[in-house]
């Protein structure tokens, strides 16, 4: 008689069965079961489904990182990788890559690793050691908040047949990159205060980390740069106390509007980054007497839909999440079809969208 399922894990003592457990009820050599249980091999069709009645009786289930590995580069896993979620973009931007390769059959597991130490960023490099290493099909990377250590792990996966693409920031590896231009943001942002005829303009910067503020890649680096050369071109004039360091979000923005009411000296535009940064800024300021776009003209930037219910419609630069990602899918896709490609790397840039916040002075 057969046994059922629950008197043969009964024997196991209620773990699950292992592949070395089927073989042995069968008497028979692993290796064996496991060409059974894969599909491959010469076995004759009753052995092979001798085993793999057997295997359904004990409740076997096969190792999905074991299975992958045996069938290396061409198992269906592409995983995402990112240093940071957020209830913003960056996390908005997995998901819509998650959704569209989810489409074509492909598992898409996502991995995130906490962020803001120098401990923090070497286990970056160890989990991304460990996602290498179940030999996915390709590895997503969001390129930014991530030590310089998880672009070697990945070089390593690379040279031995594995797919890489990265997006957000440029990287130090030459593989498939879509690279969101932060300076020419920046640079929009600045340039419409300035066109509008505010020379004294400011900028704000949500700074979540120190270690990498010094790195050129560091995303905030380069919207700095975008705000100082749009400043020189139109002769504006930007102070270093107009530049702000503060939180993310809500917090940032009550940060900075608290330093902006107590100055003496201030800008009559400011650049904001984030939209989320920008309403909290605005809500304080304008709850202490500053008048919206009369006394201050306000930029955000990402362009996100908070930007419509802000007291004042809020003017952004954008930051195409849903063409980013869109091209990131594009580009995978590509290279699963042909590994030979050379590497690619190809810009997104923004646009910037007017509303009521940007009062003109020309």
């Amino acid at each position: 008689m057969r046994s059922t399922a629950l008197e043969i894990n009964g024997l196991h003592g209620g773990k699950r069965p292992t592949i070395q457990d089927v073989a042995n009820a069968l008497g028979m050599h692993k290796s064996t079961v496991s060409v059974a249980l894969s599909g491959k091999g010469t076995l004759s069709s009753d052995t092979r489904e001798r085993i793999l009645s057997v295997a359904r009786d004990m409740g076997y289930v096969p190792n999905p990182i074991a299975q992958r590995l045996a069938i290396g580069y061409r198992n269906p896993a592409v995983c995402i990788f990112s240093g940071a979620l957020d209830v913003g973009l960056a996390t908005e931007k997995i998901l819509l890559i998650q959704r569209e390769l989810s489409k074509e059959s492909l598992e898409v597991p996502i991995y995130t690793c906490s962020e803001g130490t120098v401990e923090g960023s070497i286990s970056q490099a160890a989990q991304v050691r460990q996602i290498c290493r179940q030999r996915p099909r390709a590895i997503i990377c969001a390129g930014h908040m991530l030590e310089e250590a998880v672009f070697e792990e990945l070089s390593d996966y690379q040279g031995s047949g594995g797919s890489v693409i990265t997006y957000d920031n440029e990287v130090p590896l030459e593989c498939d990159q879509v690279i969101f231009d932060r300076e020419y943001n920046a640079y929009l942002a600045a340039q419409h205060l300035l066109e509008r005829g505010h020379k004294k303009i400011g900028l704000g910067l949500s700074s979540k980390i120190d270690w990498l503020t010094s790195s050129d890649s560091y995303r905030q680096a380069a919207r700095r740069k975008g705000f100082e050369r749009a400043v020189v071109e139109y002769n504006g004039i930007a102070k270093d106390e107009w530049i702000f360091q503060h939180s993310t979000y809500e917090k940032g923005g009550e940060e900075l509007a608290k330093a902006f009411i107590e100055m003496s000296d201030r800008p009559t535009g400011l650049c904001i980054v984030n939209d989320y940064v920008a309403l909290a800024f605005m809500v304080t300021v304008m709850r202490a007497g500053i008048k919206i776009p009369d006394d201050l003209s306000i930029v955000g930037h990402d362009n996100q839909p908070i930007t419509k219910y802000c007291p004042v419609p809020l003017t952004s630069a954008t930051q195409p999440a849903e063409a980013i990602a869109k091209k990131v899918v594009e580009m995978l896709l590509e290279r699963l079809t042909d590994n030979s490609l050379p590497p690619r790397k190809i810009s997104i840039t923004s646009e910037l969208v007017e509303r009521n916040s940007v009062r003109s002075l020309v």
